[in-house]
C-alpha cells in the first residue's frame, strides 16, 4: 500500500486515474473531494492552500499526498479539524446515497469498503465492516489518509443516513503503532427519509 508523507509541499499533481469497476457505484474523483474540504474547512485553512484549492477542477484525479497533507495542516492548526471536515464532508453524501438506493446508516456502513476503492482507486488499502448486531459495527481501516478526517467521515455518512445517537470509538490506530485502524461504531437507525 502506498504511504505518504505527513506532510509535503502543496502540489495539485492531476493524475490518470487507474480504472475502476463502475458496476459497484460510480467513481468520486478526488477533485470533488479537494472543494468539499475547502467548503467544509474555508475558515480553517490557510489562504495559500484555499488558492490552492481554489484552482482544483472537480473533474480531475489528483494524487493523494495532497489531500494528505491538507489533512495533517487542518490537524497541526486543531486536533479535532480532520474528524470535523470528515463529517461534513461524508454528510454531503446523503443525496448520493439515496440516489444509490442506499437509505438505512447499516446499509451504508456495508457499502462503504466499496465506495472507498472507487473513490481512491489505486493502491490505497481497504476498509472491512462487519455488523455485530442492530446499531452497532466494527470497521478496521487499512488505509494510509488521516484515520481522524476518516473518523469524523464516519459519524457524518451515518448522520446523513438518517442514525442518531451516534458514537465512532477509535480503539486501534496506526498513528499510536497499531498495524490497522479499528473503529468500534454504535448509532440508532433512524426513520429514513421518504426522498
Amino acid at each position: 500500500m502506498y504511504r505518504f508523507q505527513r506532510r509535503a509541499p502543496l502540489e495539485a499533481i492531476v493524475v490518470d486515474p487507474p480504472p475502476v469497476d463502475v458496476r459497484s457505484g460510480p467513481p468520486l474523483d478526488p477533485g470533488a473531494i479537494f472543494l468539499m474540504i475547502a467548503t467544509v474547512g474555508a475558515d480553517h485553512l490557510p489562504p495559500e492552500t484555499l488558492a490552492l484549492l481554489d484552482g482544483i477542477d472537480p473533474d480531475a484525479f489528483y494524487h493523494g499526498q495532497l489531500l494528505e497533507t491538507i489533512l495533517n495542516e487542518l490537524e497541526d492548526r486543531d486536533p479535532s479539524l480532520p474528524a470535523f471536515v470528515g463529517r461534513g464532508i461524508y454528510y454531503m453524501f446523503r443525496p448520493l446515497m439515496r440516489q444509490l438506493g442506499i437509505r438505512t446508516a447499516e446499509e451504508g456502513l456495508r457499502a462503504l469498503p466499496t465506495f472507498y476503492q472507487n473513490g481512491t482507486r489505486g493502491d490505497s488499502g481497504e476498509w472491512r465492516v462487519e455488523i455485530k448486531g442492530p446499531g452497532h459495527a466494527r470497521l478496521e481501516a487499512d488505509q494510509p489518509y488521516n484515520c481522524h478526517f476518516e473518523e469524523g467521515g464516519l459519524v457524518g455518512l451515518l448522520e446523513g443516513l438518517d442514525a442518531t445517537d451516534v458514537t465512532v470509538d477509535h480503539v486501534q490506530c496506526v498513528r499510536k503503532g497499531a498495524p490497522i485502524c479499528v473503529f468500534e461504531v454504535r448509532f440508532r437507525e433512524g426513520a429514513g427519509d421518504s426522498g
